[in-house]
């Protein structure tokens, strides 16, 4: 009975990579449109369209708007309720830099995989589904859609970043965007200064003590800003003044606590200064990626039956943020890594030319069929699933 599934597994895999190789020509007609056409967070309107009509044409049911987001959309395929799995087709662009990050080669993986392991398996066999999520750059699209329960109903989520690496997973830092306003009181720069409450010179007191502080950081602390507003003239003692930070952490208590450092040099400054400061949290806050560690085995052993090494790199390494940490602390997430090429990193003009490269194109097909081998292997393996279930908390 063991080899007999095991030669019918065998086969259907088969299946999936033939799947796969007739599908790539059209996946890659619509990484490269995608990134013809970028459209910045929550302006992924064509994106959209692009991508969920793709899928309605290889008999996904739609639904396009879900979660509060007008640019978000569900494709599904499938009767079954369980298994249940949720490919992430991340869709938005980087201002004047376009696919920068790679974006339309995750969504045609993510795609493609969906489509071959629908097509493979049937429709009594799964729930199999692409969830197109807008705004990953700017940390605001999954969180939304958890809030709205968009991803109740699956039992997994999987998709696979471009990248110069192969790699199963890699850790993400926990993030807060912050402003931090200073209030003065304005007056003559030359005339009657001793009259004003300099909030410029307050912001940059500020910044200082947080500069001063960074040889105290625990690993993974970050602390960046821009000076937003600065004053309206030289001769005008400023009234007001803001910067701009990103704060990191490799978990969410060491965020806090660097939160609170901030939080001293802030309000420090203002007192030094007669001036008044706040500190406003902007978007939502980026969860630390949690690894699934028997999921990415999984995907792990699919890559070593394919005989594709993983790039053997500390997954401490290079590593930033994004918004599927939430969505990784609420179900099984996978968040692989599939190489496109080299020489090139992610959020520059040359990762947006490598991400529609030849390179590219063949990663969107070893992405897909990847993808697809894993999910297959969770739909054939139920107690795999379940344990997989049983071992996530995060």
């Amino acid at each position: 009975m063991a080899r007999c599934l095991k030669q019918g597994r065998f086969r259907l895999e088969n299946k999936l990579r033939k799947i796969v190789d007739a599908l790539a020509p059209a996946l890659v007609e619509l990484s490269h449109d995608l990134s013809a056409h970028p459209e910045v967070a929550l302006e992924e309107y064509r994106t959209r369209d692009v991508l969920s009509e793709f899928l309605h044409r290889y008999g996904f049911d739609l639904q396009k708007g879900v979660g509060g987001l007008k640019t978000s959309f569900v494709a599904h395929n499938g009767k079954a309720r369980h298994p249940a799995i949720a490919y992430i087709a991340e869709m938005d662009a980087l201002p004047s830099l376009g696919h920068a990050c790679g974006h339309n080669v995750n969504s045609a993986i993510s795609v493609g995989a969906a489509a071959a392991l629908a097509k493979a398996v049937g429709t009594d066999a799964a729930r199999i589904a692409v969830i197109g999520t807008p705004a990953e750059e700017t940390g605001y699209g999954k969180p939304v859609l958890i809030q709205h329960g968009v991803f109740k109903a699956y039992d997994v989520a999987m998709m696979s970043h471009a990248s110069t690496k192969r790699m199963s997973y890699r850790h993400m830092l926990a993030l807060k965007k912050i402003r931090i306003r200073f209030k003065g009181r304005a007056a003559h720069a030359a005339t009657y200064p001793e009259e004003g409450r300099d909030a410029l010179s307050a912001l940059i007191l500020s910044i200082n003590t947080i500069n001063s502080m960074r040889s105290s950081f625990k690993p993974y602390m970050r602390a960046n800003g821009i000076i937003t507003h600065g004053g309206t003239a030289p001769n005008i003692i400023p009234d007001f003044a803001e910067a701009y930070y990103f704060l990191r952490a490799i978990t969410m208590d060491e965020l806090e606590e660097l939160m609170q450092w901030i939080k001293n040099a802030v309000y420090g400054a203002a007192k030094a200064t007669g001036t008044k400061a706040g500190i406003i949290e902007e978007g939502y806050p980026q969860y630390p990626f949690y690894v699934n560690e028997k999921l990415a085995a999984l995907y792990s052993g699919v890559l070593d039956d394919l005989h594709l090494k993983q790039t053997n790199v500390s997954p401490y390494t290079g590593i930033g943020s994004s918004d599927i940490g939430q969505l990784s602390h609420l179900l099984p997430t996978l968040h692989t890594y599939t190489p496109i090429g080299t020489n090139a990193h992610v959020h520059t003009s040359g990762f947006r030319r490598l991400a529609v490269s030849s390179s590219a194109d063949e990663g969107i097909a070893e992405g897909a069929l990847v993808l697809a081998l894993t999910g297959y292997r969770l739909i054939h393996e139920p107690g795999l699933l379940k344990q997989i279930k049983r071992s996530h908390k995060p």
